[in-house]
């Protein structure tokens, strides 16, 4: 992380995804290097900007819900020599500045390598030595994570204790105009997750919506909703839904045989390292698929942050899902959830027929169940995963009907998903 980099030029750039406006949303280790596990959430703003010269940038937060008259500031100064980045961290209320001396407190320094910057450097936190680590994560243009680590062992372990996912706030005038999904009653849904190279999943979401969106729901298949995981930044995962089998053959047959994909396949693969992690699925129950009436996405791709976030859970089953674990699901696990803040979408189950379009593989020889719940925001989730709730209420009842443990996703809608609070 010392070494000078090698392209000095590129390296200053580093921060500039970050100027303008965002959105915080806060998770806070009430204390550190304690052993302890109680966090504090809060929302904040943040404005950062480079100041002439091209060297230096700055930003403000500040978050009047949690401290009110409380601003934190990042003063980013590069070394075009080194290629390095000394980030220095000061509070109006005399954080980052020596009592006695005056002086700024020492850096932490690195600088990015693709998507994600580290950078490291000497503290003293309550009388001891320690080391503090920042990692940042670029996810686009529009999304962010920023974590603060601490070490009090030369580096062997770290104790995270301040994250902050940044959302780029967008002018209210920005707002797109919206035009109606295809309500189809959907009795076969995929569930998709692609592994992407890395960078790369903006290209493929902006291709997506711009492209693909229309001509499949024009041979009668549901584009139902496209995400990031919030926690894995190469990551897309996407729903399609179909009025039933035959339907789908008929959709896939039409859409890989037809124009579109032909003109813009070799754009969308570009960006893949794997597509085939797909679960072919039926509603659990009459009535508990995603409901597709009345759904609208933006009429044309636009920065535009779309609200809610979507926790999608995947529990893989010893045996094809009965009536009793049906049961639990309608009378235990989806109460926790609407108690704990969720609009709860839709429930799934494997569907277990054989793959009529094996030219698109999905996964076979295997029992799942899925839930689809939607959170007004990110801190929402959190809210609902810190408090307990589903451990208390579900994990344990749950078990016995479980191969290996369930798969929870954080999945942030794009801006012409469908799905979204």
């Amino acid at each position: 992380m010392n070494t000078p980099a090698p392209n000095s030029t590129s390296a200053q750039q580093d921060f500039d995804f970050l100027v303008g406006h965002w959105t915080t949303h806060q998770r806070r280790l009430k204390h550190r290097l304690q052993g302890n596990d109680e966090w504090e959430t809060f929302t904040a703003t943040a404005t950062n900007q480079n100041l002439p010269g091209g060297v230096i940038n700055f930003d403000t937060l500040v978050a009047p819900a949690w401290r009110p008259g409380w601003v934190g500031m990042s003063l980013r100064l590069f070394n075009p020599v080194t290629g390095l980045w000394s980030i220095y961290w000061v509070t109006n209320e005399g954080g980052g500045i020596d009592p006695a001396t005056g002086q700024l407190d020492a850096p932490v320094v690195g600088r990015f390598q693709g998507n994600e910057g580290l950078f490291e450097g000497e503290d003293v936190f309550e009388g001891r030595a320690i080391r503090v680590r920042f990692h940042w994560q670029r996810w686009g243009h529009d999304r962010a994570r920023w974590q603060q680590a601490f070490s009090d062992d030369g580096g062997h372990s770290w104790e995270v204790n301040w994250v902050m996912d940044f959302e780029r706030e967008v002018p209210r005038q920005a707002e797109p105009v919206t035009v109606p999904a295809i309500d189809l009653d959907c009795q076969v849904v995929e569930l998709r997750r692609y592994t992407l190279h890395a960078g790369r999943r903006d290209t493929l979401i902006e291709l997506f919506d711009r492209v693909f969106v229309e001509p499949q729901e024009a041979l009668a298949m549901a584009v139902m909703g496209q995400f990031r995981d919030l926690d894995a930044p190469d990551h897309f995962v996407w729903l399609r839904g179909f009025a039933d089998r035959a339907s789908r053959v008929r959709g896939l047959t039409d859409f890989y045989g037809g124009p579109v994909w032909q003109q813009h396949r070799d754009a969308a693969n570009a960006t893949m390292i794997d597509s085939d992690d797909v679960l072919l699925l039926r509603p659990a129950w009459p009535g508990a698929g995603i409901p597709m009436q009345g759904r609208r996405r933006a009429a044309s791709p636009a920065p535009w942050a779309v609200p809610g976030v979507l926790r999608a859970s995947v529990f893989p089953l010893r045996e094809a899902a009965g009536e009793a674990l049906l049961r639990f699901c309608r009378e235990t696990m989806a109460p926790c959830l609407q108690r704990g803040g969720a609009h709860v979408l839709g429930w799934y189950v494997t569907d277990g027929g054989p793959n009529e379009f094996p030219r698109l593989p999905v996964r076979e020889g295997e029992q799942v169940m899925a839930g689809f719940a939607m959170f007004s925001d990110v801190a929402a989730l959190d809210a609902f995963e810190r408090s307990g709730r589903w451990d208390r209420e579900v994990q344990a009842a749950l078990a016995p009907w479980l191969d290996r443990p369930a798969q929870h996703h954080r999945l942030a809608p794009t801006a012409r998903s469908a799905m979204r609070a």
